[in-house]
């Protein structure tokens, strides 16, 4: 009989951080993160959905969570109000949303934020961005960083982008071999990433186990490794703990080949 996951020995310690979505088991935020206290250095709070994690209280973000033996990093949400024209005023309901959200957390002291670039055409999305990076930077000191998306490899954002935003860098490895984002693979941009997304694609976005990466995909990963920061976090984005588990031997054996 397998064990109940609340009873799983906690994971040996690693040579650098290794992260965990907030949801990895059926429960609530609080279930999660305590039972991934000991078995993780981070968390990445999933504020996926802004109506919904908008509506959270101290009920399912409670003080005590800054007790926990965790560092913390927020994933905002993907469906923020972001405007069809670029203007400051406009950008205001989606960076307002932002800052009630952070607000949330603000007792965890997130050492960093994930933004999915605004579904616009590439020159909307810039100024989009400049005006969020603006306010961002008027408000908080810790980083934010853009993620390459099925629509936005960050790449196509232009060379000098990220610097003259002041924009970071975080590499979802999932998206970059599920939708075939060569041009970025073979780029610079990888070895500026502070935070690597680990998940394997099967084809598209499965969010799936290690495990089940291709041997083509893990030539390709080997090839990347090099490139890449020593101080980046690796966090195994992957929303079942047994597959998360099944996943660390991989990525294990994939850090052997960081320079």
């Amino acid at each position: 009989m397998n064990a109940a996951p609340d009873m799983l020995p906690p994971l040996p310690p690693s040579p650098a951080p290794v992260a965990a979505p907030s949801f990895v088991l059926p429960g609530n935020i609080v279930e999660n993160v305590r039972f991934l206290a000991g078995r993780v250095e981070e968390v990445a709070l999933c504020f996926f959905e802004n109506a919904a994690c908008l509506a959270y209280t101290e009920q399912d973000l409670p003080p005590d969570l800054r007790d926990l033996p965790l560092r913390w990093h927020v994933h905002l949400p993907f469906d923020l109000p972001w405007p069809e024209k670029a203007s400051a005023a406009a950008c205001r309901p989606a960076l307002d949303a932002v800052q009630r959200l952070l607000e949330k957390i603000a007792p965890l002291s997130p050492r960093c934020a994930v933004l999915h670039a605004p579904n616009a055409p590439t020159e909307v999305r810039q100024e989009l961005l400049r005006h969020a990076s603006r306010f961002w930077h008027e408000y908080h000191d810790m980083p934010l960083l853009l993620e390459n998306t099925y629509n936005c490899d960050v790449l196509e954002l232009g060379e000098g982008f990220l610097e003259e935003t002041e924009l970071g860098f975080c590499l979802d490895v999932g998206h970059l071999l599920g939708y075939g984002q060569d041009a970025l693979r073979t780029s610079a941009l990888p070895s500026r990433a502070a935070l690597l997304h680990w998940s394997a694609p099967c084809g598209r976005d499965a969010h799936a186990a290690l495990t089940r990466l291709t041997d083509e995909e893990l030539v390709l990963l080997r090839e990347l490794m090099p490139r890449l920061s020593a101080q980046v976090v690796h966090l195994l984005e992957i929303f079942r703990w047994r597959a998360l588990e099944e996943s660390l031997p991989v990525l294990a054996r994939l850090r052997t080949y960081m320079a």
